[in-house]
């Protein structure tokens, strides 16, 4: 999380899915993998957007320096996964958590219809790792029939794993998200979750599968601060009494959506400062604060929206309005060390006479102001990709990023860094432009919808439902 000293460095969480696609991770970030659908060692499936990799780029878009683990569970081209492919992947896990230091796991797979909590053939396995402190986030699912279903998928239903339902983000909750008082563990922004690839392309996804990966994110970057700070891992029921003590409460549902930032602060006053880990071969980190000042064309009533990355990761990210103002973000970097600040334009279009673009004054990094046409400052059109790249210009005419090189010293501790670090904290601007708006939670048009026809695997155009399951296994493993 850009915002946290902590990022899931030494640690890992195991995604059971369709398996990872290089489109979205590189091989580097998969410490291991496994095919349960075809009993092999690659877990790559050939699906450029395949549903793994896109759970998989949503956990470490919020835990960047997570390692992953791959575990497929169903064969290429198909939209299910059969109980005994999971019951494999979740024994592999129960074996192995110690080995690979795994802290989580994320099951974003919907199936059947739960009331109360339920014993499948996964409990056993389930409890065993709940008994290692090893924290399972399973989806609710996405047939919430205008709220008036109050039921959800059998995994999320088990005790020993975190139900986490879908919210909209800004204290609703959408209809068509499953949820039941007293199952539902947690809520989570599954609305309009913008993912963008390796390419700097950036599709839209919706539901409960990327609800439980923010869970996953979460539980990976509080077990790192709890372990450091008092030298033990939570247990569930420890993680969700400060989820829902640090959450924002949704009104009139008694439901609670979760707050990251507010969990990592409060376990930092529980148990100690809130200082980085100190961990083998780790080097010492600093925070960077970021200004970007733009503004945007419009086009269609959609503004242009930019991704914040350093170094290639995620910041956050902001939809401008026509006029410039300051876009504020935080970032832990490596202490006295250059890194690449890039503002990265993502939603170019054209509609009705209008043409969409951004425009980029300038980026201060720790109180160092580049302005876009610095001798630091280059434009990479298109994919980030290196190649097609020209001097920086405050005018972005074409969905592309703006490189700014920012020089090493900018990056120790000085006082400057860190007073504009702590004003930026006091004033709450991170992630939001400085004249107080919601910008970096606006909407924005995309480059790919989330729709049935761009990705198979959804069976529902409106809520990108799929019930992955196999109903035989599944009804053979409810016990009474």
């Amino acid at each position: 999380m850009a915002n946290s000293t902590y990022t899931g460095r030494g640690e890992t969480v195991v995604v059971i899915d369709s398996g990872w696609s290089p489109t979205w991770e590189t091989a580097s970030r998969v410490v291991y993998q496994h095919d349960y659908a075809n009993n092999d060692a690659d877990a790559h499936n050939p699906n450029t957007d395949t549903h793994g990799a896109l759970v998989t780029s949503s956990i470490l878009s919020q835990a960047p320096d997570l390692g992953i683990i791959a575990l497929k569970v169903m064969p290429d081209g198909a939209t299910t996964a059969s109980g005994s492919a999971i019951e494999q992947a979740l024994q592999w896990v129960v074996a192995h958590a110690s080995d690979y230091n795994i802290v989580g796991v994320n099951l974003s797979l919907a199936g059947g219809s739960a009331t109360s909590e339920t014993t499948t053939i996964l409990s056993d396995e389930l409890a065993s790792l709940a008994a290692k402190r090893v924290l399972v986030s399973a989806a609710a699912g996405n047939a919430g029939q205008n709220g008036t279903a109050t039921d959800v998928s059998y995994f999320a239903a088990d005790h020993n794993t975190i139900c986490v339902s879908a919210s909209g983000g800004d204290g609703t909750m959408p209809g068509w998200a499953q949820r039941v008082p007293g199952i539902t563990d947690l809520c989570a922004d599954g609305t309009d979750i913008r993912l963008t690839d390796l390419a700097g392309r950036t599709l839209m996804g919706n539901g409960s599968s990327f609800a439980a990966p923010a869970v996953t994110a979460a539980v990976a970057l509080a077990q790192q601060e709890a372990i450091a700070l008092r030298g033990s891992a939570l247990t569930q029921d420890e993680f969700l009494s400060l989820a829902h003590q640090t959450g924002t409460p949704i009104a009139g549902t008694g439901y609670t959506d979760l707050n990251t930032q507010a969990l990592l602060t409060k376990i930092g006053q529980l148990y100690g400062t809130t200082a980085t880990p100190t961990l083998p071969g780790t080097p010492a980190t600093t925070t960077a604060a970021i200004l970007v000042n733009a503004k945007g064309a419009a086009a269609a009533g959609v503004n242009a929206h930019f991704t914040l990355l350093v170094d290639g990761h995620a910041v956050g990210g902001a939809t401008v309005g026509t006029a410039a103002k300051n876009y504020a973000f935080t970032a832990t970097v490596s202490a006295d060390s250059a890194h690449k600040v890039q503002v990265q334009y993502d939603n170019d279009g054209f509609a009705g006479g209008q043409d969409r673009n951004l425009f980029v004054d300038s980026v201060s990094v720790n109180g160092h102001r580049y302005a876009a046409t610095d001798a630091a400052v280059t434009y990479d059109k298109g994919a980030l990709d290196g190649r097609d790249v020209v001097k920086g210009q405050s005018g972005m005419w074409w969905n592309g990023t703006l490189v700014v090189a920012a020089d090493k010293s900018l990056f120790g501790a000085h006082p400057a860094a860190q007073a504009q670090v702590a004003e930026l904290q006091a004033s709450d601007l991170l992630g939001h432009a400085v004249s107080a708006n919601a910008a970096s939670h606006g909407t924005a048009e995309v480059t790919t919808a989330w729709m049935p026809e761009t990705f198979p695997a959804f069976e529902d155009a409106a809520h990108g439902l799929h019930a992955w399951y196999d109903a035989h296994d599944m009804a053979h493993g409810v016990a009474a």
